[in-house]
């Protein structure tokens, strides 16, 4: 049996040949080991609280302390195929508390102001009819969260060959609600129309309804744009 050799920096296992587990950097090279509250088996899994100045490897856990990331200051981290990956086309600076963004921004709902300067929501939906039942909801918000809405609806008979679009805008106080068609326009121009909407309170909530021109099936694509009480 081969002795640990005399004047090693480095541990040595006993063993023929000895082979070394502790350079002289102070690496650590194990299948598995137990030292103090870390418990280390295989190359990925590491119980307790590690403490090092640098870490190369996979990591799965919870991170405290500064970590090296990729890309330059104020860049947001995102995944690429399992990896942290940064780019300057995604920022957010916190001094600003401003994100920026400089590409397409796709998303269903945007709201512009936060907390008590929240003002205006805008979103999107859509929906189908394939009968004449007169009011059939296409929307709806509960009367207590806004004092406006706008909608701009672009329905289509695709059957009958008809597109319609039509703006409407309302005002809500309390169970009254208004509204005025601010412009519908048809194509074909002799075309009598796909739809007539309305903006109505009930029971609580202010509806978007339509009464269908026609039983074909219909497609609705709305912009709805509601303003905070």
């Amino acid at each position: 049996m081969a002795s640990d050799p005399f004047n090693a920096v480095g541990g040595y296992t006993v063993g023929i040949p000895p082979i070394p587990i502790l350079d002289q950097n102070g690496n650590l090279t194990v299948p598995a080991a137990s030292i103090g509250k870390i418990n280390i088996s295989g190359d990925a899994i590491v119980y307790g609280n590690v403490q090092s100045s640098l870490f190369l490897g996979s990591f799965h856990g919870n991170i405290t302390g500064n970590i090296g990331v990729p890309g330059a200051n104020n860049y947001i981290l995102y995944n690429k195929f399992g990896n942290a990956q940064a780019n300057q086309g995604f920022q957010f600076d916190d001094q600003l508390q401003l994100v920026t963004i400089s590409g397409d921004l796709v998303a269903n709902t945007v709201t512009i102001g936060s907390g008590t300067n929240e003002l205006v929501q805008q979103s999107v939906l859509n929906a189908v009819t394939s009968s004449q039942v007169i009011d059939q909801v296409l929307h709806s918000l509960d009367s207590t969260t806004i004092c406006s809405i706008d909608y701009t609806i672009i329905a289509t008979d695709s059957q009958g060959g008809a597109r319609q679009t039509t703006k409407l805008f309302g005002s809500v106080y309390g169970s009254e609600v208004g509204y005025f068609e601010t412009g519908t326009i048809d194509v074909p121009v002799n075309s009598p129309g796909v739809g007539d909407f309305k903006i109505q309170y009930n029971n609580g909530m202010v509806n978007l309804t339509v009464t269908p021109m026609t039983a074909n099936t219909v497609s609705y694509k709305i912009v709805i744009t509601s303003y905070k009480e």
